[in-house]
């Protein structure tokens, strides 16, 4: 779905420019109301198209400045922290401004539109969306969900849930992935959902498959069940981690006998958490502990949202465990693969939204066994096949 963000402070202007856009995008623009809150968005997000005004507060609940609009897109060019928009539209209702900054902006590659109600400002920003729209087509999404996992045993249940349909899918390209395709009825439509195993664990392993399946079929969504670690009196076993932060533990710098960590930390956006929190609304997680055959442990798991550090070995070793807790002191589980399968997905040619979630199934120590790995796979990937339907009939 093509991004949109407003720019202003005017509710006359705002709803002008909403009225140009399809009405089921409509519910998906992002609008801010000064300077200060742009500047927020721009520095987090891309957007496919922005609609800034030229007199706008510099924070919330002030009086608007005639030449904020013009500053925040010249930040915008000039900074590297800001992500610029792929095409930013002005717009002002006052004649003086038009003409006082008009060329200023058309050297910042931006098109300044006079507007004081009058005329209809919908057939301008129609024209614009549609001029995206038909930009990004090539890179439309193509399945709705993609599935990533590292081991046959967190696969099983997925793949034998009855909601789904898996058969293997031989892909142009990804001939030696081992993947499967599925259809999901959502609200009387088919959703096209792919499940992907991985060759082997690890960082390495996760990131490349993600990145060579993400930008094969274009997923608009990737998420990540399974097995991990747990940092003992943070979490209990059978406990579920949601990664946000990931980074991974290995990346530094040796000094003499001293490591220097210099993580590259990625986070999950906040859709995805809001939509994991509404589906954790519901019963389903004592509903799938209580109704488990397998060895489960004896308290009803919760779910964490935390620091989830990614590295390409197994630990069982309580001093590293120590160690790797001085990278961030709210860490809350270690496991092989989440940060690969985030860092593909922020740098695919298409953007899909992603989640890393994983089942405690040890804490990492030297009493490191296998007793809940059976239960843990489980009810992580029972709880993926529900969330993967919850969010495609969220999206309607």
């Amino acid at each position: 779905m093509i991004s949109i963000i407003i720019v202003d402070d005017s509710n006359e202007k705002i709803e002008a420019i909403l009225s140009g856009i399809p009405e089921d995008v409509r519910e998906y623009v992002e609008i801010v109301k000064s300077k200060s809150k742009a500047q927020q968005a721009f520095s987090k997000k891309v957007y496919d198209l922005a609609f800034v005004d030229l007199a706008i507060p510099r924070h919330d609940d002030e009086d608007p400045l005639p030449n904020e609009g013009v500053n925040l897109v010249q930040e915008i060019n000039e900074f590297d922290w800001f992500k610029a928009p792929k095409k930013i539209l002005a717009i002002t209702q006052h004649s003086e401004l038009e003409s006082q900054y008009s060329e200023r902006l058309k050297e910042l590659g931006v098109t300044l539109h006079f507007h004081d109600g009058t005329g209809s400002i919908a057939d301008i920003v129609k024209y614009q969306y549609e001029t995206i729209a038909k930009v990004n087509q090539q890179l439309d999404y193509v399945y709705d969900a993609l599935i990533v996992v590292a081991l046959e045993e967190e696969a099983k249940p997925i793949i034998y849930d009855q909601r789904f349909n898996w058969s293997r899918k031989d892909i142009l390209g990804l001939e030696d992935v081992n993947i499967r395709s599925s259809f999901l009825s959502i609200n009387g439509k088919n959703k096209k959902v792919a499940l992907v195993i991985l060759p082997r664990m690890g960082l390495v392993s996760s990131a490349i498959t993600t990145s060579r399946v993400v930008n094969e079929i274009r997923p608009h969504y990737v998420l990540m069940p399974g097995i991990c670690a747990g940092i003992e009196g943070e979490v209990n076993l059978g406990d579920i981690i949601v990664a946000n932060p990931s980074w991974e533990w290995q990346t530094g710098k040796w000094k003499e006998d001293n490591f220097a960590i210099e993580p590259y930390q990625i986070a999950i956006n906040q859709k995805m958490v809001t939509r994991f929190e509404q589906m954790l609304e519901s019963s389903i997680l004592e509903d799938l502990w209580r109704n488990t055959e397998k060895n489960r442990p004896e308290t009803k798991p919760s779910c964490h949202f935390g620091p989830m550090v990614s590295g390409s070995s197994v630990i069982s070793n309580s001093d590293k465990i120590t160690e790797l807790r001085e990278q961030h002191r709210k860490l809350i589980g270690i496991e092989m693969e989440i940060f690969g399968v985030y860092a593909a997905c922020t740098q695919a040619k298409v953007s899909p939204d992603f989640i890393g979630f994983k089942s405690v199934c040890d804490y990492g120590n030297e009493y490191k066994a296998d007793n809940y790995h059976d239960y843990c796979s489980e009810i992580c990937g029972k709880l993926c096949a529900n969330f993967v339907e919850f969010i495609l009939q969220a999206d309607k």
